[in-house]
């Protein structure tokens, strides 16, 4: 019962940011990864069925945001015209509804993606694992191509260039 509530101990405001804080927490826990770190690396593993389902329950959860924003401007509106009142109400409780929804489907799905092929992702990695960190630091530097890097030709040293 106290998992319809939330999965875990409250820590946000809201119930959304519970849930989606949810998938974090699991995978920190079970696999001692940071899914903010991973999941760029991940995503690009991820079969295109995978991706289309969290596609989809992002674009659902984006949806829900945008409702809510109609029901702020037709919450203005009711300023001029009382049925705009009405009209909001009934958008905000539709978006909230499905917010929590999506929010819950897109926690549960970014969870399954990362159990799925986490393995997968530290197969990929391992020759990663090999490299001198010296190698790492240079790729990072012309990655990055920043003119602050003083490892990056044509980046800022101390010689004042």
């Amino acid at each position: 019962m106290a998992d319809r509530i939330c999965l875990l101990e409250p820590a946000r405001p809201a119930w959304i940011g519970d849930r989606l804080r949810v998938p974090r927490v699991h995978v920190s826990e079970a696999y001692g990864l940071d899914l903010d770190a991973c999941w760029p690396h991940l995503w690009l593993i991820v079969p295109q069925e995978s991706r289309t389902a969290v596609e989809a329950a992002r674009d659902s959860l984006a949806a829900a945001a945008r409702l809510t924003g109609w029901s702020a401007l037709y919450l203005l509106l009711a300023v001029w015209w009382w049925p705009g009142a009405v009209i909001a109400g009934l958008l905000f409780a539709t978006a909230w509804s499905r917010a929590r929804m999506a929010a819950a489907t897109l926690a549960d799905l970014a969870e399954a993606v990362v159990d799925l092929h986490v393995g997968d992702l530290s197969d990929r990695l391992a020759p990663a694992r090999q490299a001198e960190p010296l190698t790492g630091r240079a790729l990072t530097s012309l990655l990055r191509r920043s003119r602050w890097d003083p490892d990056y030709p044509g980046g800022w040293s101390s010689e004042g260039g």
